[in-house]
C-alpha cells in the first residue's frame, strides 16, 4: 500500500482508515470473487464443520485451549 492514514477521535485513538483510491481498487479486486452468503451456505451445509465450529465456541467460552502465542501457523 501506497499510503495510510489514520483517522482519530478528540482523545487520539483511531476510529477510520484512509487508503488511496489505487490502494483501494486493488482490495476490491481482491474481495470481489469472495461471496459471504455462498460460503456461510456452505457451512451451514457441511453439519460436521458446523459442530466443529459451535464446540469452538463452547471452548472459547469456557477458556479451553492454548494461548496463540502457542500455537503454530
Amino acid at each position: 500500500m501506497t499510503s495510510v492514514q489514520y483517522v482519530t477521535d478528540e482523545n487520539g485513538a483511531p476510529v477510520a482508515v484512509q487508503i488511496s483510491i489505487q490502494d483501494w481498487k486493488l482490495i476490491k479486486a481482491e474481495l470481489e470473487p469472495y461471496d459471504g452468503e455462498t460460503e456461510t451456505a456452505e457451512i451451514l451445509a457441511d453439519s460436521e464443520f458446523l459442530a466443529s465450529i459451535i464446540r469452538g465456541r463452547e471452548q472459547i467460552k469456557q477458556r479451553l485451549g492454548k494461548p496463540l502465542s502457542e500455537v503454530s501457523i
